[in-house]
């Protein structure tokens, strides 16, 4: 086959168009950028973390090696870093360098054709503070009563619940069995099973062997626990405490919070890969809020499942597992009283539940994952939790907490995803409803997540592609 070279006149041709193709992007950047229809905005705050980022240092375990993110937008910060994932407490901050707040491009025009949704993010203007341009999230919207209780939102007296999506967005990490500590004396496991177990654990991944038998289950249990500070190895006191898991922020190392403003959550996500299914038998999910349990037992040979509630099954919760092959990807969660449960990305039941009418009992156990005869391969296995909106000590007039916020025709309830140090709707002086005229825009990605880099004695900030995200 025979191919010419190109013409010179192809060649002008060709300029002509790059050129052409250049002025066009000039012309829609000069309109969507200089002109408006699309601004930069800094973050210079972690109310929003970590979502958004402010200042902050990026810091990574020295025990278990877990990547985690500190705010340093406030003074003085700490010196040491205590990792959310395994509670060494004694990593240097001051090793670490200040990075900048990310740098965000916010959507003007996209408000003046929809009203917002809720649990989107939104940039907008305080009557009070004018001049500087906020970035919350809608959790109320035009018309509605809002109330902030038991660490969820209320609609009109009804919990508002997050599909998978803004589970994800907002789920705090608690735990991944991938970063295991090395450092001596090694703190207990997180994942437990008995001396007679056929469980086994290896470099974060866990297998159950194939017995055929179809006796009681084989539980593999996990034990939330925290390190106690100051415990001498083989003194009188503990390495670790049990105890259910809490909202305190890794973000948050500078913040003293009393016992007593540290809220118990119980709203939890168990997230795994199923790698390799053996023989015949059952896996079992199991998960509890402190008043349920709930159950999803997994029939890999029939390719089926069922969700019992307190041993009963759930109404309309039994179908079919998808069809896998390596891995499938299973997230279970009890988030805002609903049960969530999803394959590959995919949410097969999403059932809101009353929850029973007793008194919550929190546990350190809440989660456990059980074999009956067969044999499993388990990776990835990590526990999140949601979001819990506290009650700040100093309220805004009418702000929606120990009562509903009744809102305008106009109006805006909005809270940080970073709710212990967020100033929004509920701590706002003047009120906690913001005018739709002031809202500015909807952000839409992070175009500047900076990192250092070194080169000689030159320190620069530049930004970071493995970070660049879309806002959700």
């Amino acid at each position: 086959m025979h191919c010419s070279l190109p013409s010179e006149h192809s060649r002008l041709r060709l300029l002509a168009e790059w050129c052409l193709c250049f002025v066009m992007v000039v012309v829609i950047f000069r309109t969507w950028y200089l002109e408006g229809m699309v601004i930069p905005v800094k973050v210079g705050g972690g109310s929003m973390a970590p979502t958004l980022l402010g200042p902050h240092r990026d810091v990574i375990c020295a025990d278990c090696g877990y990547r985690f993110l500190c705010g340093t937008d406030v003074d003085p910060v700490s010196e040491m870093a205590a990792c959310p994932n395994c509670g060494y407490a004694e990593n240097d901050l001051y090793l670490r360098p200040d990075l900048d707040g990310d740098r965000v491009l916010v959507h003007k025009t996209i408000f003046r054709l929809r009203r917002p949704h809720r649990w989107e993010v939104v940039a907008f203007r305080r009557p009070s503070r004018a001049d500087r341009v906020l970035v919350k999230r809608v959790v109320g919207l035009p018309g509605e009563s809002v109330q902030v209780r038991g660490g969820d939102v209320y609609i009109d007296g009804q919990v508002q619940r997050k599909d998978l999506a803004h589970q994800r967005t907002l789920a705090v990490l608690v735990h991944d069995a991938g970063n295991q500590p090395i450092f001596e004396p090694l703190p207990p496991p997180r994942w437990r099973f008995g001396p007679e177990s056929q469980w086994g654990s290896n470099g974060g991944r866990f297998a159950h062997t194939a017995t055929g038998e179809e006796g009681s289950f084989d539980w593999l249990v996990y034990h939330h626990w925290r390190r106690v500070a100051g415990a001498a190895p083989g003194g009188p006191d503990p390495p670790v405490v049990e105890s259910p898991v809490t909202d305190l922020c890794a973000y948050n190392q500078w913040q003293s919070r009393r016992d007593e403003d540290v809220n118990i959550v119980t709203d939890l996500m168990l997230s795994m890969r199923l790698v390799e299914t053996r023989g015949q038998g059952l896996l079992v999910l199991r998960a509890t809020d402190g008043r349920d349990e709930f159950d999803v037992r997994l029939d890999p040979v029939r390719g089926r499942y069922e969700i019992l509630q307190n041993g009963r099954p759930v109404p309309a919760a039994i179908g079919r597992i998808p069809a896998w092959d390596g891995e499938l990807w299973i997230e279970f969660s009890l988030f805002d009283q609903q049960l969530l449960l999803a394959f590959n990305g995919e949410t097969r039941v999403q059932w809101p539940y009353d929850p029973a009418p007793t008194l919550p009992q929190p546990t350190a156990q809440p989660l456990a994952i059980g074999a009956q005869g067969l044999g499993v391969l388990i990776r990835e296995l990590r526990v999140y939790r949601d979001v819990y909106y506290t009650h700040p000590p100093f309220a805004g007039k009418g702000a929606g907490l120990d009562q509903p916020c009744a809102l305008g025709e106009h109006e805006y309830y909005v809270l940080g995803d970073n709710s212990p140090i967020s100033e929004d709707s509920r701590t706002w002086p003047e009120g906690p409803a913001v005018p739709g005229c002031l809202l500015v825009g909807k952000p839409l990605f992070v175009h500047f997540p900076a990192k250092r880099v070194q080169i000689g004695s030159w320190v620069f900030q530049v930004p970071d592609p493995t970070r660049i995200r879309y806002i959700r």
